[in-house]
């Protein structure tokens, strides 16, 4: 071998061996971080293993964090943390750091930017401006106390009652809820979007439910379906615009959602984009927090029969009346408050990565100086597990949400991320919150439910969660 030869080949090894083995290992600004994986540090291979098919990998990274603790890489240029204070400063200190440009993408629909697909952290401000373009219309003191939810509730509820009870008398009480609950949502949401001329009817049409939640699934589960259901939910989002623009003025201003945004120069595939959005987040998580609510409800009956008492204490049990609550009255019922929050805490929507991307100037993290441009993200379903804060965390516990010790339950709250925190908390959660304790009312005041078919209701490792089998059977049944 000629001493050229000899000398090119010991510069690639050596070469080779800096690059790929020492540098990663004891030289890089990440290395004095535990790799959640022995070969971590040196390729994306195995966090990208374990996240093959669309899967968020969140056993995987729930176990890195209980071997080697807070912080943990996952990549040779990622990290994931694990602690409220670390939570704290990627999503909410200074509006929190910006989502990487190939995540935020991902919720693109009609190839514009809505909300939620936009980047934000410091140095963009779209994102703050859209958020103030909503204007008031999903703030707690406006749903509660405008009379325009309690509308829609009462032609919602009035249809979900008529429904069960036809379902009691004729069909022998017994009903699939995972696309039932997604239909209630849905002609919730959707009449708070679009008004009458693009509310669903979903509780009531099943065909048109069931052709919605086909494409709506397809959309969700990306890869070779995405375009065909994108396709779908865009034109369906755009028929509802245009139906709201045909109403006669003043009709249309019971789009609530759709005439604020209008308001402020929301226009077109913006408008139409932003609303989609709404309408899939509006109608896909409460769809499957009702279904564990209620799968949870019916395997402790004594917790069943003491939210009825508690609901009941709003509406007489031998009403066949359909009257809405108070609204502020039904928001502080403990117990129901207490199933729900306990129910989003065990079943997260959104339970893996969040993924975000460090500043230019970097943040120190858990004691560790994170380089700017370094990919870091918490899953919310980590931090829904974090026994010294959730005793039992596996467990469904609605009762440690009763509590009279006030720092206990600050505590418990501080690490409760189900719709996120900071600048990038959902926008629609009061919304949602409001709407599915209507729900949990109008069933659980007047029925009473039992299993009769739940197989696989394992939570699927995506980035919203489903039963695995994507159905529970209950059996309905007058609770007077």
């Amino acid at each position: 071998m000629s001493i050229i030869l000899y000398t090119a080949l010991t510069a690639l090894i050596t070469y080779l061996l800096y690059t790929h083995i020492i540098h990663p290992l004891f030289l890089h600004p990440l290395h004095s971080i535990p790799p959640a994986h022995p070969t971590a540090a040196l390729s994306s291979h195995w966090i990208y293993f374990h996240r093959r098919g669309g899967s968020q990998a969140l056993s995987a990274i729930t176990a890195a964090h209980a071997r080697h603790g807070p912080i943990v890489r996952l990549s040779p240029t990622e990290i994931s943390v694990a602690t409220y204070a670390a939570a704290k400063i990627v999503y909410v200190d200074r509006g929190g750091f910006a989502k990487p440009k190939w995540w935020a993408e991902e919720f693109i629909t009609f190839g514009v930017k809505n909300m939620v697909s936009m980047e934000g952290g410091v140095a963009d401000k779209r994102h703050a401006r859209r958020k103030r373009d909503h204007g008031s219309v999903y703030a707690k003191t406006a749903l509660l106390g405008e009379g325009k939810l309690e509308r829609i509730a009462k032609q919602v509820l009035g249809t979900l009652v008529e429904r069960l009870d036809d379902l009691v008398e004729r069909e022998e009480g017994t009903m699939d809820v995972f696309n039932f609950n997604g239909a209630v949502n849905a002609d919730f949401v959707s009449a708070y979007l679009f008004g009458r001329a693009g509310s669903t009817s979903f509780v009531e049409k099943v065909v048109e439910r069931d052709e919605y939640f086909r494409h709506h699934g397809l959309f969700l589960r990306g890869e070779d379906t995405e375009t065909e259901g994108l396709t779908w939910l865009e034109k369906m989002a755009k028929r509802y615009c245009e139906a709201v623009e045909k109403e006669e003025k003043g009709e249309n201003e019971n789009a609530v959602v759709y005439m604020q945004l209008k308001s402020r120069g929301v226009e077109g595939d913006e408008l139409a984009s932003e609303l989609l959005d709404h309408f899939i987040a509006g109608a896909e998580a409460p769809r499957t927090t009702l279904t564990y609510l209620q799968w949870e409800l019916c395997r402790n009956p004594r917790i069943q029969g003491r939210l009825r008492q508690e609901l009941q204490t709003l509406s007489p049990s031998n009403s066949s009346h359909v009257k809405v609550p108070n609204l502020k009255k039904l928001d502080t019922l403990p117990l129901l408050d207490a199933v729900l929050t306990e129910t989003l805490r065990l079943y997260t929507p959104t339970p893996g990565p969040q993924h975000r991307i460090t500043p230019p100037e970097g943040a120190n993290i858990e004691r560790h100086f994170i380089p700017g441009g370094t990919k870091i993200s918490a899953s919310l379903g980590v931090l829904h597990q974090r026994e010294k804060v959730f005793s039992e965390a596996g467990s469904w516990k609605p009762e440690r949400w009763i509590t009279d010790d006030g720092k206990k339950l600050e505590e418990m709250r501080r690490w409760f991320w189900a719709f996120s925190k900071g600048s990038r908390t959902c926008v629609g959660k009061d919304f949602t919150l409001i709407v599915m304790k209507l729900i949990i009312f109008t069933i659980y005041a007047r029925y009473s439910t039992e299993i009769v078919e739940d197989e696989k209701m394992a939570p699927t490792d995506r980035f919203l969660v489903q039963p695995e089998g994507e159905k529970l059977v209950l059996m309905f049944s007058k609770a007077f």
